[in-house]
């Protein structure tokens, strides 16, 4: 039975329904029972409690109204003798006095001051006590304020001695006006003795005053006149309602703080004292246990008799029930129907379930004719959508891989973009803008038309590569605090001369921004204003453009409004749309690729910006960037410049101690001659772990650090430089234009970074910017040119030797490939794609770059090695 309480469900598996029953019928009819000897248990006990608790009680009032019978007495004694008057009050009545009982010891007179005008103690001489204050004591102090007898707290003698005691004291009147005060002096020991005898006295009670000092009481409680800080009382315990309502509760009842005893605490009347009687709870808890201990026999006992009646009442149905169950389980779907059952004793519920079993049988035989011919459908249809599956996942997988092959086309397209175009464009704008200074007329307009264009056409190439990282997602943003008022005007500055060329109005209301600030990438930011700017100008034909900024509650407005074209709400819908203008007139009449609002839409969700707009069509358009309240402040902050200042090249040349790092020789020596012309001290590093032990020793004055380099990375030296308190200018070289870019809010060790090929004007421009601390020099632009025309021929032979040196690449490779060193041919091919492009060898740093992605997807070492080293050899054979 009692395993029934807790059977865990393994074992209740093998237990049969009829003992399952049983025990579960037991146990729920035993439980009310159980339930009404628990509370009959606890009646006892608290009826007992209550009784002994109860006696106590009493026995307590009694021995409080005898120590306040007591009191009473000295009180009595102490007024009758004040009623005499100070004139008739002698010596011999103060003998009188503290000889009618035998714990006074002394009885003293007082003057209205409190100096002692009359004494008598046994064998105490009459000499140095007279005349002695006691206004300090209570029992003079109470009495005078409060005009009646007074029972002093416990105290120590001072004047007529060092006894413990108590005084009993009464006021002296004369012609009404206090006169002094009568006090009988009680000594503590005495009064112990004759209150009760020692034989007779409890050792569980005691008596306190105000101030918990022990008055009376048993040696064993402690010293008379201390304090009683043993056995320290719980709180008062409320009592139940079910305590209040069938026992009478004890209020005076608390606990000790180890729950050892029970006291029963009772105050005297007229006085701050209390009787304590402390009841220990050991004998009371022994007892209560027996009766616990009965009380679960009765249960088990009680829940045992039940088991056995209802084990009786429900045998016979569960034969029943047994008989149903071997039916059921004799009988198989393939069989045929087994003939009705028959019981004894039964009731309605079996008789269903019988009626059900066979109805089911005969549904289970039809049932399982009915699957197996399902089952034959079933085959024959999944063998056709498999097929189609198959079918449908190769086209899929055609279509990944197409699709793969379009991606790599336009990663390697814009960057050669990057590569072939930028680079001439940079070229054409320098000369010509070289060529705009010297010429005046006809030529000089052409030079201007061909400048223009260049930019529109830079202008272009750079919205596209935005687009390009927009949907790669490697646009990263430098969130840094702007200072809305300046950044504002620097914009304007920029674009007011396009609207003086179309004669428009420009307004501009910046008074709400006034010492704001807002978190943002300033160049993206920039580079959003001028879009806006740029196609309000563009589709205003005449009329004004305003540039405002409004704060409102917690958000700040920057608004574009003009005065143009304007748009429908059918175009509003797709006019954040990629390569989208509002119609193809528009295109046609006005130009543009339709990326820019697109970038600028991007751009601003980057940055937690709302870009949004609402316009008229003929009345004009307002765009709006909306700051939320997490990205304004009104601090007064000066913003960092998020480029470096700009260099005036002087003819001074360059100097200083310049570090190269990088693990390819020939980019080494190219970087050499970029800057040989200067009186720069070259020094070279081919790992960062290297690059360390150069920087710590030599204490170069700017650093070139390649990315990629074996036994430490270019990254990882320049984090420990920094880490080590080098601060000089770091360079960081990238590989091409979409190689991995650094988290967004991951501080960069690196001052500048320049992206390979690198041009040799770029390299000598960032140097010469870097170093403008220490008013280094560079070169005019004039003297620098005609320096990279006589390099020309050096950088050809440097060319041809690098040419040279890769004819020995196809071994290295195929040791590398029976290695099967993926990850050193990778390295390796990172190299050459590199160092290739810096040379100009582009069809050798594009079959670098498609074998580092072919490995990289998942293609085999020997495809992609072989595929890459015929390439390698047949540019070689071509010259590069």
């Amino acid at each position: 039975m009692l395993d029934a309480i807790a059977i865990s469900p393994a074992k209740q598996q093998h237990q049969s329904l009829k003992l399952q029953l049983t025990h579960r019928i037991g146990l729920y009819s035993a439980v009310p029972g159980t339930i009404l000897i628990a509370f009959i248990l606890q009646g006892a006990i608290d009826m007992h409690l209550s009784s002994q608790l109860q006696y106590i009680d009493r026995k307590q009032d009694v021995f409080i109204n005898n120590i306040q019978r007591q009191l009473v007495r000295y009180l009595s004694q102490a007024e009758f003798v004040a009623s005499l008057g100070r004139d008739n009050i002698t010596k011999h009545i103060l003998q009188n006095l503290t000889e009618q009982q035998p714990e006074f010891i002394s009885a003293l007179l007082t003057d209205a001051e409190g100096n002692i005008t009359l004494f008598y103690k046994a064998d105490l001489p009459d000499t140095g006590i007279q005349h002695s204050s006691v206004a300090d004591r209570s029992y003079f102090i109470q009495p005078k304020a409060l005009m009646q007898s007074y029972v002093s707290e416990t105290f120590q003698g001072r004047t007529l001695g060092k006894d413990l005691l108590f005084a009993v004291s009464a006021p002296l009147y004369k012609n009404t006006a206090f006169d002094g005060v009568v006090e009988i002096s009680v000594d503590l020991a005495t009064l112990t003795n004759s209150l009760m005898p020692s034989k007779n006295m409890a050792t569980n009670r005691i008596l306190l005053d105000s101030e918990n000092k022990k008055i009376w009481g048993s040696d064993t409680l402690g010293q008379l006149g201390n304090v009683w800080t043993e056995r320290p009382l719980l709180p008062p315990e409320q009592a139940s309602w079910f305590k209040t309502l069938f026992l009478t509760p004890i209020t005076s009842m608390r606990f000790t703080a180890d729950s050892r005893y029970v006291v029963i605490r009772k105050p005297l009347n007229g006085v701050k004292w209390s009787a304590h009687y402390y009841l220990e709870t050991t004998p009371f808890a022994i007892r209560y246990f027996i009766y616990l201990v009965i009380a679960m026999l009765c249960a088990l006992l009680l829940l045992q008799y039940i088991r056995v009646l209802a084990g009786r009442f429900i045998h016979n149905y569960t034969d029943t029930l047994e008989k149903i169950a071997q039916h059921a389980h004799q009988w198989q779907s393939e069989t045929p129907e087994t003939p009705a059952l028959t019981f004894n004793q039964t009731a309605l519920e079996f008789e269903m379930l019988s009626d059900s079993l066979n109805g089911m049988q005969k549904r289970v035989i039809a049932s399982r004719q009915a699957m197996i011919n399902s089952m034959a459908e079933v085959k024959l249809l999944n063998n056709e959508l498999e097929h189609r599956v198959k079918e449908r996942t190769q086209q899929l997988e055609q279509e990944r891989d197409k699709a793969k092959q379009l991606a790599a086309i336009k990663t390697r397209f814009l960057a050669n973009m990057s590569h072939e175009i930028r680079t001439p464009i940079t070229i054409i704008k320098g000369f010509t803008e070289e060529l705009l200074a010297e010429t005046h007329g006809d030529i000089h307009h052409t030079l201007l038309r061909i400048n223009q264009n260049t930019l529109h056409l830079q202008n272009v190439i750079n919205d596209i590569l935005d687009t390009a990282k927009i949907d790669e997602g490697k646009m990263t943003m430098s969130f840094e605090p702007i200072e809305i008022t300046p950044f504002l005007n620097n914009v304007i500055d920029s674009t007011l001369q396009l609207a003086q060329q179309k004669r428009l109005t420009f307004n501009c209301d910046l008074s709400q921004a006034r010492q704001l600030t807002v978190m943002a990438d300033p160049f993206r930011l920039q580079q959003i204003l001028l879009n806006l700017l740029s196609n309000a100008i563009k589709f205003t034909a005449h009329g004004t453009i305003t540039l405002k900024a409004e704060k409102y509650d917690d958000t700040l407005a920057i608004k574009v409004i003009d005065e143009g074209i304007g748009i429908s709400e059918q175009q509003q819908l797709q006019l954040f749309d990629a390569f989208t203008q509002a119609d193809s007139s528009t295109s046609r009449q006005y130009g543009g690729t339709g990326l820019g609002l697109y970038i600028s839409k991007k751009l601003a969700d980057a940055m937690n910006i709302t870009l949004s707009l609402t316009s008229q069509i003929g009345k004009g358009t307002t765009f709006i960037l909306t700051f939320n309240s997490t990205a304004i402040s009104s601090r007064d902050l000066s913003i960092a410049e998020a480029t470096l200042p700009p260099v005036e090249i002087s003819q001074n040349t360059l100097s200083g101690k310049l570090l190269i790092v990088d693990d390819v020789a020939d980019i080494r020596l190219l970087l050499a001659s970029y800057v040989k012309q200067s009186n720069m001290e070259l020094l070279f590093a081919e790992n960062g772990q290297q690059a360390i032990e150069a920087a710590v020793s030599q204490k170069p004055d700017i650093i070139i650090m390649d990315q990629q380099m074996p036994v430490m990375d270019g990254y990882s030296a320049a984090v420990k430089l920094r880490k080590q308190g080098i601060n000089v200018p770091i360079i960081s070289l990238s590989a091409d234009v979409f190689e991995d870019e650094p988290v967004e809010g991951k501080s960069t060790p690196f001052t500048a970074t320049l992206t390979k090929p690198i041009a040799k004007s770029q390299l000598l421009e960032v140097i010469a910017k870097l170093l403008t601390h220490k008013e280094i020099g560079m070169p005019a632009a004039n003297s620098i040119a005609n320096k990279i025309e006589h390099s020309v021929d050096e950088d050809e032979d440097l060319q041809q030797a690098y040419l040279n040196s890769l004819q020995n690449l196809p071994g290295e490779i195929s040791s590398l490939v029976k290695a099967a060193d993926q990850d050193g041919i990778i390295r390796l091919l990172h190299k050459v794609k590199g160092t290739s492009a810096c040379f100009g060898l582009t069809e050798i740093s594009n079959a670098a770059n498609d074998a580092q992605r072919d490995l990289k997807t998942g293609f085999t070492i020997e495809q992609v090695c072989d595929t890459f080293i015929m390439a390698l050899n047949k540019s070689i054979a071509a010259g590069g």
